[in-house]
């Protein structure tokens, strides 16, 4: 009876011995690795937000890239050449947008800028909105996410920082949220107002000093000055630019 139990103890040890090691699952959600990238686009309210562009660039080979999506709850997931000289990569993040008739291409704000190799892959996740830092590297010189009113006064009988400009919202901004009513002076030696959330507004000047309301023409409409003008801002150069600007005159009525 021992001898059988001896007998069946060998058999067991030797179907235990002859078993494959287990194959390791895929890795987590929320984790890099073999030339994985992934993350998450949310709104400035941590909604997810579908249909984002996420570019791996190449830092090694110009215009070598490999371009994923966000789905529905704004994840994306797609896989850069792992092969061998892959060199590194970093990534960039855009949404389109239309509005009024027009495709906006909105540059997603990124908190991490780092390159990453093309093995390892990266996590890396953006938020869309309208007005602030592209990127948490950004200084004060750098261009805003906002779109930037350039401003040319008749300087002859108007000083540029007695300049108040107003700024009233007409319908919905690009994002779709409810805009507010912006008024600013002019910054001494500067004709840029920046930063201003995009979309389609109705404005006004006058002269701080004086109290009296000035006239304004949008550049380049070959219209005379008007006490308020509506006007879009439109995209910088081209349309898909990333960039948006309107040009404003400003001068007496």
């Amino acid at each position: 009876m021992n001898a059988m139990k001896q007998i069946l103890m060998m058999v067991l040890l030797g179907a235990v011995a002859c078993t494959k090691p287990e194959v390791e699952g895929p890795q987590e959600h929320g984790k890099s690795g073999q030339g994985i990238v992934q993350g998450r686009v949310v709104d400035s309210q941590g909604k997810g937000v579908a249909n984002a562009e996420i570019i791996a660039n190449s830092t090694d080979m110009y215009d070598k890239t490999t371009t994923g999506y966000t789905d529905g709850q704004g994840n994306y997931r797609f896989k850069v050449p792992t092969g061998i000289a892959e060199g590194s990569y970093t990534l960039s993040g855009s949404l389109t947008v239309k509005y009024h008739n027009r495709n906006y291409r909105m540059v997603l704000y990124q908190e991490d800028t780092r390159a990453f190799s093309a093995y390892d892959g990266a996590v890396r996740n953006f938020v869309f909105r309208l007005t602030g830092k592209r990127t948490a590297n950004d200084d004060e010189t750098a261009t805003p996410l906002g779109a930037t009113l350039e401003v040319y006064h008749d300087f002859n009988h108007i000083a540029l920082e007695n300049i108040e400009l107003t700024l009233e919202p007409e319908g919905p901004l690009v994002d779709g949220s409810t805009g507010k009513k912006l008024v600013t002076m002019m910054p001494r030696g500067d004709y840029h107002i920046k930063d201003i959330p995009l979309g389609k507004y109705t404005i006004s000047a006058r002269d701080k000093v004086t109290g009296r309301r000035l006239g304004v023409s949008i550049q380049d409409s070959s219209r005379d000055y008007a006490p308020s003008v509506t006007a879009l801002f439109e995209d910088e150069d081209f349309e898909g630019s990333e960039h948006f600007r309107l040009g404003l005159l400003v001068g007496v009525l």
